[in-house]
Order: C-alpha cells, then sequence, then structure tokens
C-alpha cells in the first residue's frame, strides 16, 4: 500500500508545496530577510504549513489518483 517510491513521491510533493508556499509569503511581505520579526516568520510558516495540509488532505482522499491512499488502483473515475 505505502512503498518507498510512493513515500518518497509524498514527501517531495510536500516538500516543494511547503517552499513554494512559503517563499510566496516571504516575497508578500517586501521586506529584507533581515527585517522579518517573529510575526513576520509565523506568517510564513503558517503559509507553507496550510498549503502543506491541502497536500497532506488529497493524499488522504481515497478519489485522487495522483498519489491518494488508493492510487494503486487502477480506475478512471475522478
Amino acid at each position: 500500500m505505502f512503498t518507498r517510491e510512493k513515500m518518497l513521491e509524498l514527501g517531495r510533493t510536500l516538500g516543494v508545496v511547503f517552499l513554494s508556499s512559503a517563499l510566496a509569503a516571504f516575497i508578500g511581505l517586501g521586506v529584507n530577510i533581515f527585517d522579518v520579526g517573529v510575526e513576520g516568520w509565523k506568517g510564513i510558516v503558517g503559509a507553507g504549513v496550510a498549503a502543506v495540509a491541502v497536500a497532506a488532505f488529497n493524499w488522504l482522499n481515497p478519489k485522487d489518483h495522483r498519489y491518494g491512499v488508493d492510487s494503486d488502483k487502477d480506475s478512471n473515475v475522478a
């Protein structure tokens, strides 16, 4: 059910989602990296965590055949 390849694919997906969302939030602040305070970092990390939650929900969804729980089953149902 959970092969090493599927887990690596999930890890890569979650990492990319987290980093891209956190980077977008950082750019949205429009400040130098050294000028970001604690509240700014909380927002950046929060954006990444929220994006990872969506990707994790997709992974747990058996109807998501990209990398969902039942993704190894052959089905054309969306």
